[in-house]
């Protein structure tokens, strides 16, 4: 069963997504010199006492400090426990030898390591790309790491939840772009996305929460429509890449591996369509096709399938099974 076939059918498992999400009160009809103008019926409030605060998750000021004669700009609060570790300069950083390997693709190495305080994730990049090498001017002139520390910064000033960034590094660079780079940011605790659905939403429906359900799907549908509205694309918006921390509600997701995310206005229709289909293709397989069409929907702002439904739901299958065919290129 695809995407577009039963749960598209009229009668089928949508016949109660009015009341999952229903519309609201009042009339809502055109009116000159605005878009919209609402009847004189006003917004149900009911159910809103749940949602978040912008206050209460508001991302603090973190001041930096550059250290290592100006090749590594730190987080002044970490200062102290980035000498203990030996991670204050890049030449310490990129000969550091502890920590475990978390993963290893390329020129890239990912090593999580515990430290007095904290625990933090160490990204080094090694070497330089053909496209790096010769073709610069094709590029930004910095390096990997960097990049990913500017997105780190950007992402939290438009107040999305990622890592706090804690430190980068990069040598003197030869063609334009420096050779070595460090990134070091702060561990968020809690398991990803796709563990997190696999073990709290049980396969039989009639076993599990609704409630928990009809949340999940509305704050994913939402974060996603609030990263494209801002022009943000992730480029790899797997489950894995999204960490969710506790929570009085079912969770807080994070968004990690920002190094591929890009802001553009207006940000190309075949990305956004690249980042729902990888968010849907990676969920786990007690995710129903229902579930799925329901997040799209709320990430539409749609209340029934029409026209505008089929077409993305069509286009997102289509990238999904192509995402089938391919073949990591580092697993």
């Amino acid at each position: 069963m695809t995407l577009t076939g039963d749960v598209l059918r009229a009668g089928g498992p949508l016949a109660r997504i009015g009341e999952l999400y229903p519309a609201p009160k009042g009339r809502v009809t055109p009116c000159p010199g605005k878009s919209l103008q609402r009847g004189p019926a006003s917004w149900d409030h009911s159910g809103m006492e749940g949602m978040r605060t912008p206050e209460q998750y508001r991302a603090r000021r973190r001041p930096m400090v550059e250290l290592d004669e100006g090749r590594v700009v730190a987080a002044a609060e970490d200062q102290a426990e980035l000498v203990e570790l030996g991670l204050d300069t890049v030449r310490g950083a990129m000969d550091f030898s502890g920590g475990q390997l978390i993963r290893e693709a390329g020129t890239r190495t990912t090593h999580r390591i515990e430290g007095p305080r904290s625990v933090f994730f160490l990204k080094r990049h090694r070497g330089l790309s053909i496209t790096e090498r010769y073709f610069p001017f094709r590029l930004r002139a910095t390096s990997p790491a960097r990049i990913e520390f500017d997105n780190h910064v950007m992402m939290r000033r438009s107040g999305f939840d990622v890592p706090d960034p804690v430190a980068v590094g990069e040598s003197g660079a030869t063609f334009a772009v420096p050779a070595e780079s460090y990134l070091v940011t702060r561990e968020v605790p809690g398991p990803n996305l796709h563990d997190m659905l696999r073990d709290r939403l049980p396969g039989e429906p009639g076993r599990r929460e609704a409630s928990l359900a009809q949340a999940v799907i509305r704050d994913l549908a939402g974060l996603v429509r609030r990263l494209h509205s801002g022009g943000f694309i992730h480029r790899d918006l797997y489950c894995a890449h999204l960490i969710v921390a506790d929570d009085p509600r079912w969770g807080r997701p994070y968004i990690v591996d920002l190094q591929r995310v890009e802001q553009r206005f207006p940000p190309r229709q075949r990305w956004l369509v690249k980042d729902l289909a990888a968010l849907l293709h990676s969920l786990p397989p007690n995710v129903s096709r229902t579930d799925q069409l329901r997040f799209l929907m709320v990430y539409l702002g749609k209340l029934r399938v029409d026209p505008l439904v089929r077409r993305w739901a069509g286009e997102i299958a289509a990238k999904q099974q192509r995402m089938a065919r391919h073949t990591p290129k580092y697993p």
